[in-house]
């Protein structure tokens, strides 16, 4: 049984909780229970799209539990590090879409929890960043990086070098996250859009995002060739088969997955 987060079922839709408050501190401990639970639900074909969010309204996460480094122990430190490598990696690694629900603070490996999501959901009041740089450190589970791609490198800077912690309003106009909501409706939001994910042909949603997600370093000849390559692989199969006839017919698709799930 999970400790540090909880896990319940809405539909096809799987929603991680994470509960270690007061807040939601990541530790090598939390971090492996998310790896795992990730990794269960990756091989659950019952399960089409997760939302991860926070327990509580205060924090979605204040990051890793700075205790952690306290030592200055380099070895220690980097079985922090390989427990977050582990965890994000398990995220981008899971089949079907991922929402965060951001409901109060994400802050350091919590925000870069929520960065390697497909869509980030924030509630008002919401406060983003990336401080490590405050205790001597950095974003070390791939901030940096996808920071910069989201916001561009000036922005980038401007949260990571200055500290700055930036509303849930000023994150949307940046473009840090997909949308703002209402408190209390984050984890709402977040399945709604998970579920229109979850109803479309699982084969093409996940040929579409390794398209979408490899695109940046892509040239458009190379990139239309792939497209095209994917595109023909799906022609024929039973799920475009079964679209195009649902299609036609006016009627919902039956994928072949949700058959046998169900």
């Amino acid at each position: 049984m999970a400790r540090y987060l909880t896990l319940e079922r809405l539909g096809k839709s799987a929603i991680i909780t994470l509960s270690n408050l007061p807040a939601n501190l990541l530790t090598t401990e939390s971090l492996k229970e998310l790896t795992a639970t990730l990794r269960d639900l990756n091989a659950d074909d019952g399960v089409r799209s997760v939302v991860i969010t926070g327990a509580g309204d205060a924090y979605f996460s204040a990051g890793a539990d700075l205790k952690q480094f306290a030592s200055g122990d380099k070895a220690a430190a980097d079985v922090v590090l390989q427990a977050f490598a582990d965890a994000l990696q398990a995220i981008r690694n899971y089949r079907g879409v991922t929402v965060a629900a951001v409901n109060g603070y994400a802050l350091g490996g919590g925000l870069e929890c929520a960065l390697v999501c497909d869509y980030i959901i924030a509630e008002r009041g919401s406060k983003l960043g990336l401080p490590e740089t405050k205790v001597g450190l950095i974003p070390a589970a791939g901030g940096t990086k996808t920071l910069a791609d989201k916001v561009g490198v000036s922005w980038a800077k401007r949260i990571i070098l200055g500290g700055e912690v930036v509303s849930a309003e000023q994150a949307l106009k940046i473009g840090l996250i997909e949308e703002v909501v209402d408190q209390g409706f984050a984890k709402i939001v977040a399945v709604s859009l998970a579920n229109k994910v979850s109803s479309q042909a699982p084969g093409a949603v996940a040929v579409a995002r390794k398209l979408i997600e490899d695109s940046p370093n892509l040239s458009l000849d190379e990139h239309l060739k792939r497209e095209r390559a994917a595109t023909l692989g799906l022609v024929g199969g039973d799920e475009q088969l079964e679209g195009v006839s649902a299609f036609i017919g006016k009627r919902a698709p039956s994928w072949a997955q949700e058959d046998e799930d169900d």
